[in-house]
């Protein structure tokens, strides 16, 4: 057991280091493709994305975690699962080539947002394709093959960005740059895998419908999920123009970088959890009070500190053009820190195997969503979908604990909270009476006030931080 949580703990902090090179990288990216493109030109180029993620999605229907649960179940089975999932995946991302002709449907579109559909589709297929090798590494615990990978992808889109901007091309390079880094991405990982797993498409239909079963319930709550975190993008696009979406897409980016810090620690542990479940394992409680505490220091010091600091972070990332979406910046990292547990409860749901009842939930989301944007957009602009997105995230985080605890009996203890809470708030102070100085310092600043206050009144303990290093 010892053994088998040292590697979780490795396998989480090589994909935090992983991330926080490609979040570097992304930032930048950022930085340079803003200033470029204007907040009108990144409003189309996120419009793009943000289309074609809901085909992406349909197209996905679940497989991967299907995949991920199924190895974890029984590793024998490895070659039967991904062999027919591959060729499922095929089949399903047929659904990409409808989204250029839904696109060349919408008037508010512009001739550069319709080609860019276009040519963005191949993106989202070979990152649909990806994942398939990812689930390999996962279930393997090695996931520093798909950090290095993902690593090298995205530096071949930043050195392609960079150089698009040189030529003074425009949007739909950038958008070229994206399948290019995708299909880079897809052909390492493939590569990688290899040492693994080997495997080849297989169509045993008997098995398909199993697949599809499992899936089914896990693909329309994923569809329906992707609807209300990208609604608001789509419904301001078409209620408003490419501006509101600039000024909201750019601070929004910032949010979906942050979001995946808990996607990474809970897809490490989740065929341990699953594990666990399956096995009326007592150690599944104690894995969800990890999780939860783990999160909770991650995300309060993270909502206090950007904040506190959205402004010289819009203006140093985007440029003093985006000054709209500091206020959005503020309101937005509220929904990071309701993500943050989310995510937990989610993936214990899933684990749990009770993803069917979460279909009800993200059908409430989906229609509380648009209700809210349909109301506030039109008055509020960007800053109604901000509001929209927080309490929709707060709506879908309360509904699915309620099922975990129904299923599984959990109750969470806030013990940590607290003391991550008075831990946050001394490190806000020091924020603010410092905020003369330069960011990147007062970065610093800030998580050693933090974590060493944090260390000092309880919140880290000594043994857990030795247990994972020895």
């Amino acid at each position: 057991m010892a053994t088998y949580t040292k590697k979780i703990a490795i396998n989480t902090l090589v994909q935090i280091v992983g991330k926080g090179i490609t979040t570097a990288i992304a930032v930048v990216m950022l930085a340079y493709l803003a200033r470029y493109l204007g907040v009108g030109g990144y409003g189309e180029y996120t419009t793009v994305f943000a289309f074609l993620g809901f085909f992406a999605i349909i197209a996905d229907m679940g497989f991967y975690t299907v995949a991920v649960r199924e190895m974890a179940k029984d590793p024998e089975s490895s070659r039967k699962v991904l062999g027919n999932i591959f060729s499922l995946r095929l089949i399903f991302a047929l659904v990409l080539l409808i989204a250029p002709l839904v696109g060349f449907l919408i008037p508010s579109y512009s001739e550069a947002v319709k080609i860019g559909i276009i040519i963005g589709t191949f993106s989202s297929l070979f990152v649909l394709l990806n994942q398939i090798f990812v689930s390999i590494f996962q279930v393997h615990l090695r996931m520093d093959r798909s950090v290095i990978s993902d690593v090298c992808a995205r530096t071949v889109l930043f050195v392609l960005t960079i150089i698009f901007i040189r030529q003074n091309l425009s949007l739909q390079f950038f958008i070229l740059a994206n399948v290019i880094a995708n299909l880079f991405l897809l052909l390492l990982s493939f590569a990688m895998s290899r040492k693994f797993l080997l495997f080849k498409p297989l169509f045993d239909f008997k098995y398909w419908k199993h697949i599809i079963k499992e899936s089914l319930p896990l693909g329309i709550v994923i569809v329906l999920g992707l609807i209300y975190f990208k609604i608001d993008t789509i419904m301001l696009s078409i209620m408003k123009d490419s501006t509101a979406v600039g000024i909201y897409g750019a601070p929004y980016k910032i949010l979906e970088i942050l979001i995946t810090i808990p996607s990474i620690f809970m897809g490490s542990v989740f065929p341990l959890i699953s594990k666990y479940i399956k096995e009326k394992d007592i150690r599944f409680k104690d894995s969800f009070q990890t999780s939860f505490d783990f999160m909770l220091i991650l995300a309060v010091p993270l909502v206090v500190a950007i904040y506190l600091l959205a402004k010289p972070i819009v203006y140093l990332v985007l440029g003093e053009e985006f000054a709209a979406s500091v206020i959005v910046l503020q309101y937005l990292i509220f929904a990071v820190l309701i993500i943050f547990l989310g995510t937990i409860m989610g993936n214990f749901v899933v684990a749990a195997n009770l993803q069917k009842k979460l279909v009800w939930v993200y059908l409430l989301s989906v229609f509380f969503n648009i209700t809210g944007n349909l109301i506030l957009i039109p008055r509020y602009s960007y800053i109604g979908s901000s509001i929209t997105t927080i309490a929709t995230e707060l709506l879908v985080c309360t509904c699915a604990y309620i099922i975990l605890y129904k299923g599984l009996k959990i109750i969470p203890r806030f013990h940590v909270f607290l003391k991550v809470l008075f831990s946050a708030l001394i490190m806000g102070i020091a924020l603010y009476y410092f905020s003369n100085i330069n960011l990147f310092l007062l970065i610093v600043l800030g998580s050693i006030v933090y974590f060493v206050v944090l260390y000092l009144i309880g919140g880290i303990k000594k043994e857990i931080i030795l247990k994972m290093i020895k």
